[in-house]
């Protein structure tokens, strides 16, 4: 992937996907549900996508932890005392 990504103006759809990380039709999908604008050319089939665009696609759909981490998530675990048999004696299988 091309390190200076944002230096076009222009992206392609290749090129959107790999900076996301996932398939070409998956941008395309985005287009489709209009939560990318494009850019296209009168009677051209290629599809050309806004670098500030994806920038601003990329921010309103970063998810950011507030105060996250391991610590919050084992909190959440709900912890039991497991249940003790009313028969000790009965034979355990394994």
């Amino acid at each position: 992937m091309n390190k200076d990504l944002f230096k076009n103006e222009l992206l392609t759809q290749k090129e959107v996907a790999e900076y996301f990380r996932v398939v070409p039709g998956t941008v395309k999908n985005w287009r489709d549900q209009r939560l990318l604008s494009f850019w296209q050319a009168p009677g051209s089939t290629r599809v050309l996508y806004y670098s500030d665009e994806i920038r601003d696609f990329r921010d309103k759909n970063t998810i950011s932890k507030k105060g996250g981490g391991i610590e919050n998530i084992s909190a959440k675990i709900k912890r039991e005392k497991p249940d003790i048999s009313s028969t000790p004696d009965k034979k355990w299988r394994i």
